[in-house]
């Protein structure tokens, strides 16, 4: 039996190489499911996935599977009939259903209620209120309902079949845009703000990742869990830092106001990361990160792109 690590051939039966001491007995694990898959896979039996290439798979001794958790088939008494989960984040599980009521399909946002306390769900409720207040806006996703289903707040949004911005990047050659399409998603932002602003409602938290796709391309901005109304209270803790440290203003990292130009702030990081591939600041930890959006200027980014226009 030949050592995945060494090469050594060791006796048929050795459970440990003579050599290395690597366990022989192992199976590939599949990085993304955890499905045990034969040493000679190249994709997972499971659910696809990649075993090799630039991230080496998982090597470990073959163990029992574990049955996975099954997923909701539909919710709200078999309304929203379940058609395929759409992702899942640290705040929420997205999924695609079918709204048997009015006949269309929707995205049902499940949110997460581990670590979710009543500042948290203020936020999922100001989330749904600033955007119900925006209403209809081809910029903005959205909501259609939001509720409460076991304890677990919902939102019922459009489905925004092209994605978002954040797996657009991901995709793109180099990580990067291409200038025309960067100038697109950058008006449709744009015109999205200015209602927003003029409703009085500061998003705070404008990234990639909240920046949506419909199906013909049109970019809408989303994810307004952050938002503040300029008419009301802030409910976040006084000179507590909120928001996402590669896209945030100076002003919204220290104790202070925060405008609509936050907004403009964050954008400009957005757009400096669709055409150079990276976000303006790039640091070990948050606090480094936050210092350089404090302290220093952003590189050119012609020296990151080199076909750029002049500014």
């Amino acid at each position: 039996m030949k050592c995945q690590n060494c090469e050594t051939n060791n006796n048929e039966g050795a459970k440990f190489c003579k050599k290395c001491g690597q366990p022989l007995k192992t199976e590939l694990i599949c990085p993304r499911c955890g499905h045990a898959n034969s040493l000679d896979s190249e994709f997972c039996e499971e659910c696809g996935c990649a075993l090799v290439g630039n991230a080496p798979p998982v090597l470990q001794q073959a163990e029992p599977a574990q049955p996975s958790k099954e997923e909701p088939t539909s919710f709200v008494n078999d309304r929203y009939k379940v058609i395929r989960k759409l992702g899942e984040g640290g705040k929420k599980k997205v999924y695609l259903v079918h709204d048997t009521r009015l006949d269309r399909d929707v995205a049902f946002a499940l949110i997460k209620t581990e670590n979710l306390d009543e500042d948290g769900r203020k936020r999922v409720t100001r989330e749904a209120q600033a955007i119900g207040k925006l209403g209809d806006n081809p910029n903005i996703v959205s909501i259609f309902e939001m509720g409460e289903l076991n304890g677990q707040p919902y939102i019922i949004q459009p489905v925004m079949g092209g994605g978002d911005v954040e797996a657009l990047i991901e995709k793109a050659p180099d990580h990067k845009l291409a200038l025309d399409q960067t100038i697109s998603i950058a008006k449709a932002v744009c015109q999205g703000l200015i209602f927003a602003h003029s409703k009085g409602v500061i998003h705070r938290d404008l990234k990639p990742g909240n920046v949506w796709l419909a199906d013909d391309g049109t970019a809408k901005i989303g994810d307004f869990g952050l938002a503040v109304m300029t008419d009301v209270s802030r409910l976040t803790m006084e000179g507590m830092m909120v928001g996402t440290v590669s896209y945030m203003p100076p002003e919204q990292a220290m104790p202070g106001e925060v405008t609509s130009k936050a907004d403009l702030y964050s954008l400009g990081a957005m757009l400096y990361e669709m055409v150079t591939g990276r976000p303006p600041f790039i640091g070990d930890d948050n606090v480094s990160i936050i210092g350089q959006h404090i302290n220093m200027q952003p590189v050119s980014p012609t020296w990151h792109r080199a076909d750029l226009p002049p500014a």
